[in-house]
């Protein structure tokens, strides 16, 4: 039978010395097709690799579609269509899975490209199958291109861009708390998910475009010739498909994250333009759930600084916070100006000696939980030079900072106290100030663990009170003996009398429902002669009686 249909194609006996060649001496599979009588010449070990009845076959499709993965044929089928538009070169190249003859999927590269004949008419279609090797092209769980696969994508993207002045992008998608659903369930959890998302995700893409699994929970795309608009409208329907991707068999909902990267606009290095879209999606995802995010070289390089300090933070936490420094700020009696204490003010020095904004590094420590390990050793530092001072002054305090997420650890309680006995400090001389930057919800919590400390004897203070979070309300629901008055309050004291009458209003407010009042932010005699003389308030913290300095040089100055 492969005899006659051979005989009835010229183009195939022409070539057929040369294609008996080329599969004896190539790792791939040869093909050629005639275009004119649909007869096709194909490699004996293609034949048997796919079970096919025979090297001359006409009409292929009859037994290679149904070979062809279902989830990839619309993609097969869209680029026969698209080699043989007007003005297309002809050029066929697509990966897809096919069945083979012991009924596995396995992943093919297909590169062909059409033959014209002096008319421009196309006679032939020739081309290799190349079987792409499962543990470099494929990810074993989902069945998708895998890393390997998109590195090499990438820059093949990148690089026809270029020669066509096209722009492209690159996008990660990254699902969103996935580890915590994984450690609630079993071990088989992130497979069964991974591989319906996977397949969820890929029916919602156009044909043309592939899906790649990446390390962990995250999946690739690359777009050649895209605009931002059409990014998001795809990203969009990732969105809806997920939401719809309910695992029955757990129970539980998927979202999803996502960075993404134009080239050439932000760089032609493929390597770069994924370490790029990595970070824009780890940006994303700080920022919530279901975020897409445009890479930008500003953000950035803000993103490389948090990512910096982190590390910085975590190498001097493990050298028992080499680098972290107190500074101590002094509170005085706001009748006598007596010094009765100080605030425990931290900084961090990096090792070229600057000394960073506790602004700038708070969030980061708070963000990372690493205020935590932090935390512990101001408290130990704060404890420890307090003992000291008390040396000069007897019965002297001291304030120390503590965030919602030290309060959600087990040990705050015990490594207080334990650091209170070790130093044999009475309980007596220490406050602990409420600092949040985020709206408290469970405040009977709060008020339980805060409580464990004032039946100690240890002051409980709310920080910063009148500004984000910290309002009027929270006089109801907090329970703390001490509420610092922020600087906000005190700055235009002395131009405006509204100003003058909010602060004594609310100092009063304050200290008749049995609260001490410390004002922060007093920087000059004449606003501290009204916040003692006016206000009556119990205590002053603010630059007319010092600013936060190293301990040594806050003991030579109160010292004398």
């Amino acid at each position: 039978m492969a005899v006659d249909l051979l005989a009835t194609s010229e183009q195939l006996q022409r070539i057929k010395f040369c294609f008996d060649i080329l599969q004896q001496t190539s790792e791939g599979y040869p093909f050629v097709t005639d275009l004119t009588t649909g007869a096709v010449l194909l490699s004996a070990r293609m034949v048997e690799e796919y079970n096919l009845p025979g090297t001359v076959l006409v009409d292929l499709d009859r037994y290679w579609v149904p070979l062809i993965y279902p989830e990839d044929l619309d993609a097969y089928e869209a680029s026969f269509v698209h080699i043989f538009e007007a003005g297309n070169p002809g050029v066929h190249d697509i990966e897809y899975r096919v069945k083979n003859r012991e009924g596995e999927y396995t992943w093919i590269h297909c590169h062909g490209m059409v033959g014209r004949d002096d008319s421009g008419n196309a006679v032939i279609f020739a081309g290799f199958i190349t079987k792409m090797d499962r543990i470099l092209h494929a990810d074993p769980v989902t069945g998708l291109l895998n890393r390997f696969a998109f590195d090499q994508a990438v820059r093949e993207g990148v690089t026809a861009a270029l020669a066509k002045g096209e722009m492209g992008a690159v996008m990660i998608v990254g699902l969103d708390n996935f580890h915590l659903l994984n450690e609630a369930y079993e071990t088989h959890f992130d497979d069964v998910a991974l591989r319906q998302i996977g397949q969820s995700i890929r029916n919602v893409l156009p044909t043309h475009l592939n899906l790649y699994k990446l390390d962990g929970n995250e999946f690739g795309l690359i777009w050649p010739h895209t605009s931002q608009e059409e990014v998001e409208i795809i990203f969009s329907s990732i969105q809806l498909c997920l939401r719809e991707a309910k695992e029955s068999n757990y129970n539980v909902f998927f979202s999803a994250s996502a960075g993404v990267v134009f080239y050439p606009d932000s760089g032609t290095d493929a390597l770069a333009l994924q370490k790029h879209a990595k970070a824009a999606l780890e940006m994303a995802q700080q920022q919530g759930r279901e975020q897409l995010l445009v890479f930008s070289q500003q953000e950035y390089k803000s993103w490389l600084r948090f990512i910096n300090l982190q590390h910085a933070f975590e190498e001097s936490i493990e050298k028992g916070c080499k680098g972290f420094r107190l500074f101590f700020q002094p509170q005085v009696d706001a009748m006598t100006k007596e010094l009765i204490g100080a605030e425990a003010l931290l900084r961090w020095q990096e090792e070229d000696g600057h000394v960073i904004s506790p602004v700038v590094f708070i969030p980061i420590l708070e963000r990372t939980r690493l205020i935590i390990p932090v935390g512990r050793w101001i408290v130990e530092e704060a404890v420890k030079v307090c003992k000291k001072w008390q040396e000069f002054k007897t019965g002297f305090q001291m304030s120390v900072n503590v965030s919602l997420c030290q309060l959600e650890t087990t040990d705050l309680k015990n490594y207080v106290k334990e650091s209170l006995e070790r130093h044999e400090l009475s309980p007596e001389c220490l406050t602990l100030e409420l600092t949040e930057s985020q709206e408290i919800s469970n405040w009977q919590f709060v008020n339980e663990q805060f409580d464990f400390f004032r039946q100690m004897g240890i002051k409980v203070a709310m920080d910063d009170f009148g500004t984000g979070y910290s309002s009027l309300a929270l006089l109801k629901y907090f329970n703390c003996d001490i509420v610092k008055i922020d600087k906000v309050f005190v700055d235009n004291i002395l131009d405006s009398e509204f100003d003058r009458k909010l602060l004594k209003h609310a100092i009063k407010l304050c200290q008749s429902i049995g609260m001490a009042v410390y004002v922060e932010g007093v920087e000059e005699e004449p606003t501290y002669e009204y916040i003692s003389r006016e206000c009556g308030a119990d205590v002053i913290q603010g630059f007319y009686f010092g600013r936060p300095e190293p301990e040594q040089i806050f003991r030579e100055r109160f010292q004398k």
